[in-house]
């Protein structure tokens, strides 16, 4: 089954933030929004991802079936190729300038974080930390809090991850889709 993932869902946040988001702090202008890497700090090829995710504060409302859907282990497969990294940089990039803001930015060798805002109807923030353990594995969490008035109260979304690089033939995954694998 093929699944296509739009940027702004949240399981391509995450493949984003877990296999391409090397950002460099270094000689940043002050107030300047951080420069992305245009290097991949990982192999070019066929990923998996598997993540696993907690939902709270939709605990007896509607949204309870959703958290318990998310809270399944989901496993994806995406092809990362350079155009596909090139095209999500600019796409982080663009989410920087439409009211989303990035903090607290942390990268070195082995691991990325950082602190991404968003305030639209609410306000919406994500703490990410990726580990980058070679350039065949990655593994990480995030932490999304999402308060908007149209939510009876906050949500929180813990989601734990771990990605491995299948091989440098993406066979029938093309850039930008999703295999779900499980």
């Amino acid at each position: 089954m093929k699944t296509s993932f739009p940027t702004s869902s949240v399981l391509a946040l995450l493949a984003l933030a877990a296999l391409s988001i090397p950002i460099t702090a270094k000689g940043q202008a002050a107030g300047a929004p951080p420069a992305i890497s245009e290097a991949p700090p990982v192999s070019m090829g066929l990923w998996q991802t598997e993540t696993s995710s907690t939902v709270t504060g939709v605990e007896g409302t509607p949204m309870a079936a959703m958290a318990s859907a998310m809270g399944r282990a989901h496993v994806v497969q995406s092809c990362l190729t350079p155009d596909k990294w090139r095209k999500d940089i600019q796409g982080f990039n663009a989410r920087q300038q439409h009211e989303c803001t990035l903090s607290n930015l942390q990268q070195s060798t082995s691991e990325v974080s950082f602190d991404e805002a968003c305030g639209a109807n609410g306000v919406n923030s994500s703490h990410v930390d990726i580990l980058i353990d070679s350039a065949d594995h990655t593994h990480g969490t995030v932490v999304m809090k999402i308060s908007n008035p149209s939510l009876p109260q906050p949500m929180t979304i813990n989601m734990t991850m771990a990605s491995h690089r299948v091989g440098s033939d993406c066979g029938d995954v093309k850039p930008g889709e999703g295999k779900m694998v499980k």
